[in-house]
């Protein structure tokens, strides 16, 4: 047997679908018509769009089992319809991970593409080519199709990435885009850090959908970071130069962390914030000879994040981390007002309260240095 009969597409000779009528039009009259174009099962008009259209292809009313489909159709207008499909993404790790081990979702930071290609058959769109994709992830559907013929086969991948990680992170992304959301987390000091992609996101979702009733949900998913969660975090950036040479310093910092004492975490507070200013500052220098102003340093880290996280809606919301950096992490205070919030800035001039050197502080400085790493990269 033929290795690629185990796909078995289905043939249709000549598919002459163009496109999907956007309104109702008499004989005779124009009608605007949609070659190209993403929907899901969140939007309404979902279904009448999916089983007008996928009904061309599997020649009855899809709607009853049909969770995946992938038609190919070449410039000869043959179509091939696979309901069976090699599939992939490609992603950035959070850790290292050797050939043909398992990845679990934890170890994901973004999706950047994805691919139809294995060892047996390559099924990649090729340019000039036409393209119906149904996907289902989680309990949604996704559904892409482009008859436009101007296929170009260099950035499909990459279109279809976006598409993919959209519905795969669907939660997080709806729960970002409510700006009051987005903008709560960082008046809290909270963000979605490179180290909750797949790993605790949830739990921070939970807490503000609470509307922060539940005090309990949000100390849970702090002492969830043990000693082994931190140092699978830790371990990963000393293959950056910068904090390789901060490294006794910095690991100080952790282990006062880990003590899991009030001492211990006013001595993570007063490390931690200092010395993430220190390795922007020396990276920064390294980069351009020069003292840069606070400013500069947080759009310096910033532009690294948007260089290395580029797609458009990363997961890593590279354009966010600017904010947060400014609202929470080098936020000012004022004494004579009375204003000492939690800062680096309120740490390295001694006036900050008590109660701010926390668990909670110490954590969301560790977090901050992950991102820091993710953002700079192993050089």
């Amino acid at each position: 047997m033929n290795p690629e009969d185990f796909y078995n597409p289905k043939v249709i000779d000549d598919f002459e679908l163009c496109g999907i009528s956007a309104n109702t039009a008499k004989g005779g009259d124009t009608v605007k018509v949609i070659e190209k174009m993403f929907i899901s099962s969140l939007d309404e008009h979902f279904e009448q769009f999916a089983t007008n259209l996928l009904s061309q292809v599997t020649g009855g009313n899809p709607g009853a089992s049909l969770n995946s489909i992938y038609v190919l159709i070449k410039p000869d207008r043959k179509a091939y319809v696979y309901s069976t499909y090699p599939f992939g993404n490609t992603v950035f790790l959070k850790n290292a991970v050797k050939q043909h081990r398992v990845v679990f979702e934890s170890n994901v930071a973004d999706i950047t593409s994805v691919f139809f290609k294995d060892d047996v058959i390559d099924l990649n769109p090729q340019s000039g080519d036409r393209l119906i994709w149904l996907f289902r992830k989680n309990w949604n559907f996704g559904l892409f199709f482009d008859f436009s013929g101007k296929l170009d086969a260099d950035e499909i991948l990459n279109e279809l990435g976006f598409y993919y990680r959209r519905m795969s992170y669907l939660s997080t992304y709806l729960f970002l885009e409510d700006t009051n959301n987005f903008n709560e987390m960082i008046c809290d000091g909270w963000f979605p850090f490179v180290s909750l992609i797949g790993d605790g996101m949830d739990k921070i979702q939970l807490y503000y959908k609470s509307e922060k009733k539940d005090r309990l949900t949000i100390e849970c998913f702090i002492d969830s970071f043990d000693k082994e969660k931190i140092e699978g975090i830790t371990a990963r950036w000393w293959g950056n130069t910068q904090f390789n040479k901060k490294k006794k310093i910095i690991e100080a910092g952790i282990s006062s962390f880990l003590l899991g004492t009030e001492d211990g975490y006013v001595n993570a507070v007063k490390n931690l914030a200092t010395e993430l200013e220190g390795i922007l500052r020396v990276s920064f220098h390294d980069d351009y000879s020069r003292k840069p102003t606070t400013k500069e340093l947080k759009e310096y880290i910033t532009n690294k994040g948007k260089d290395k996280y580029s797609s458009i809606g990363s997961l890593c919301f590279p354009e966010k981390f600017l904010e947060y950096l400014t609202e929470y992490i080098f936020r000012g205070f004022d004494v004579e007002s009375g204003v000492l919030p939690e800062s680096r800035h309120s740490v390295a001039h001694g006036v900050g309260e008590d109660s701010i050197y926390s668990k909670e502080f110490a954590l969301k400085l560790i977090l901050t240095f992950d991102n820091i790493y993710f953002f700079m990269g192993n050089r």
